[in-house]
């Protein structure tokens, strides 16, 4: 080090003596000196470009037009620091119109090193958006539609990425907010769990910890020192990696839970209710997905628990960690900002109700030996009064009951396997009061209410083998009544036709345009039969009504409309009558091959018209449907809710 300090002194001395002798050009001198400051420069500005690249302009450039198709002349430019606007009915600003309007918005974003990943986009929107991520169209919903939410996950590297966002806006209100935030990195081994001293999930959590499984029975006390032992609710969440194949996730849960694997909301039973397990299948492809399951408790007992197996092979317990003491406390992380809007009603009643005799299966129902309990009281609760084997349930002891069990107020589970050949079955029930069924431990009926004898079907594509059976019952007051059957679905019988006469036109598809009204047997509705109300006016001069919940009540009411659609790609609309609509907060589900999409629409905007909910790929199967309940969480009573006609269009 010493003696090349050396040289460097003696390289100077020697170019002094020289440029005294004037033996340098001095010229050249200068030059490479002016050479030497130029690249200083250089460097200085490419490190001065470099700290801008990581750090580009938070605010938008914004663009207006007076028209709804981003063409023409601009009436106004600006920088805006967010897309965060409630117009309502009015104007983004002076001189632009308050309807028929457009907007474009253009940033860059800078990803460091750290923070590369999944990133969830978020925007909430009336009318029509287009979101792109580095060009690439990501949101796509140009549409006229009420305020609709919608979120696209997005990987980010490391540096720049340009975000741009269309918007139009036609008529009545108008709104638009975008937003984005990085998927939460959880754990692999155990759960984070963040527990809250409310039922609601919200604020930040009285207690974050690591749980080595979700099994837990609290009974009447409190997950922790310090929470409430009534009215807490808790968020796990973890990241999940098992080999590809079809999995069932099933939760045990006394009161409210809402399951979600990965972008679909599996389970979602967000209501006060005894211990009660609901199980779905999903298919996994092998790739690491975030499970999340939200609890909440409301009064009395106490529990939550989560399993799943592969149905390809033998079930085993549920992966958890080998005991090893978790981390009571762990850097809290927001989970909300990945998930889909939900609701607290999951369109659960996939049956389809029948007249009050079901329509005989084309089959006789195969023999099956029954397990058979009843317990004297409604919940199915406690050790059962009387346990027997059954070869048939087809009952009707009118205001009696089975030997040794209330005349009124008990339950029963019918518990069975049949071995099928690959083919699709028909299973009908009639009961009076409330009944649920279960195939291959998956919920096909639901209607866990009072009412009259009723009938309902379900129909299932059996892949052949093995399919359990659990029908559940209770009977309340009166009469008590409870049939089941089931059997292959045969083909209808052809008919001739004519040849057709030749025409100058193509035969239209049928199923390019599917319409089910509310007087139509694929409508289905249920609930507390004396607060239902019809109307002779709206969509075929028929609509049913009821007046609002302000919250998941015991016996609200709810409708479903089930179509028969092709396998494809169509647009959802609902007719809003214009009388006897007046919810601004009337919540759609769409069923669809995705999963579940819940659209929000205010029916008191709208006057005897169609209204998009929006474009959606269905399976063509009897998972395709949309849902509607009075749950609207406006004050009780206050606003009326309509069910009416459902149009969807082949796009």
């Amino acid at each position: 080090m010493q003696r090349s300090r050396r040289d460097r002194v003696g390289s100077l001395r020697r170019f002094s003596r020289l440029w005294k002798r004037k033996v340098v050009d001095r010229r050249i001198v200068w030059s490479a000196v002016a050479l030497l400051a130029l690249c200083a420069l250089s460097v200085l500005a490419l490190n001065s470009a470099n700290v801008l690249a990581q750090e580009p302009d938070p605010n938008w450039d914004a663009k207006y037009w007076g028209n709804a198709t981003l063409t023409g002349e601009t009436i106004i430019t600006r920088k805006d620091a967010a897309i965060d606007f409630d117009w309502g009915e009015g104007s983004p600003g002076t001189g632009m119109p308050v309807d028929n309007f457009s907007a474009r918005w253009e940033r860059q974003i800078s990803i460091a090193a750290g923070d590369s990943g999944n990133y969830i986009f978020t925007v909430e929107v009336d009318d029509g958006v287009r979101l792109y991520v580095d060009d690439e169209l990501i949101i796509d919903s140009w549409i006229v539609q009420a305020k609709a939410t919608y979120t696209a996950t997005v990987s980010l590297s490391e540096g720049q990425h340009t975000i741009r966002v269309d918007y139009y806006e036609a008529t009545g209100e108008a709104s638009i907010a975008v937003g984005w935030a990085r998927e939460p990195e959880l754990p692999t081994t155990y759960w984070q769990g963040e527990y809250f001293n409310n039922g609601t999930l919200e604020g930040t959590p009285h207690l974050t910890r690591g749980d080595a499984r979700i099994g837990f029975d609290w009974g009447e006390g409190s997950p922790a020192d310090g929470l409430n032992a009534d009215g807490f609710s808790v968020r796990w969440g973890r990241k999940l990696q098992l080999p590809a194949g079809d999995y069932r996730f099933t939760v045990t849960v006394d009161d409210g839970v809402r399951l979600y694997v990965g972008d679909r909301t599996l389970i979602d039973q967000w209501q006060e209710q005894p211990a009660t397990s609901y199980s779905q299948i999903i298919y996994l492809d092998g790739d690491p997905v975030i499970v999340r399951m939200e609890y909440f408790e409301s009064t009395g007992e106490a529990q939550a628990s989560l399993t799943w197996h592969s149905l390809d092979i033998t079930p085993t317990a549920t992966p958890t960690s080998d005991g090893t003491p978790l981390p009571t406390s762990t850097p809290a992380i927001t989970l909300t900002a990945t998930i889909t809007p939900t609701a607290t009603i999951t369109p659960t009643a996939t049956a389809t109700p029948t007249p009050a005799t079901p329509t005989p299966s084309p089959t006789a129902t195969p023999a099956i030996t029954w397990q058979a309990q009843y317990w004297n009281n409604r919940n199915l609760e406690g050790d059962p009064a009387l346990t027997q084997s059954e070869s048939d349930i087809n009952y009707n002891w009118g205001e009696g009951s089975p030997t040794g069990i209330n005349a009124d107020s008990f339950s029963a589970r019918w518990t069975g396997q049949v071995t099928l050949e690959a083919d699709e079955y028909r299973f009908d029930v009639v009961a009076d009061d409330g009944v649920r069924l279960f195939l291959n431990g998956v919920k096909r009926i639901e209607a866990w209410n009072d009412h009259a004898a009723t009938a309902y079907y379900y129909t299932l594509q059996h892949d052949g083998g093995n399919l359990s059976i659990v029908l559940e019952y209770y009977e309340h007051l009166e009469s008590a009544q409870v049939q089941f059957s089931w059997g292959v679905v045969l083909p209808p019988t052809p008919t001739p036709t004519p040849s057709p006469t030749p025409t100058a036109t193509a035969t239209p598809d049928p199923r390019a345009t599917v319409i089910v009204d509310d007087e139509d047997t694929t409508f289905q509705r249920g609930g507390l039969s004396t607060t239902w109300r019809e109307e002779t006016e709206g969509y075929s001069d028929h609509l049913y009504w009821t007046n609002n919940n302000d919250k998941t009540r015991s016996g609200y009411n709810w409708g479903q409309w089930s179509p028969q659609l092709d396998a494809a790609s169509y647009e959802v609309f609902v007719y809003i009558p214009q009388n006897n609509a007046t919810t601004g907060n009337a919540r759609y589900w769409i069923s669809h091959s995705g999963g579940f999409t819940l659209r929000e629409v205010n029916q008191s905007q709208y006057s005897g018209q169609w209204v998009s909910l929006g474009t959606y790929v269905f399976s063509g199967t009897d998972e395709d449907y949309i849902s509607l309940s009075d749950v609207t969480y406006e004050t009780f009573l206050s606003t009326k809710v309509a069910w009416d006609a459902i149009k969807w269009e082949k796009r």
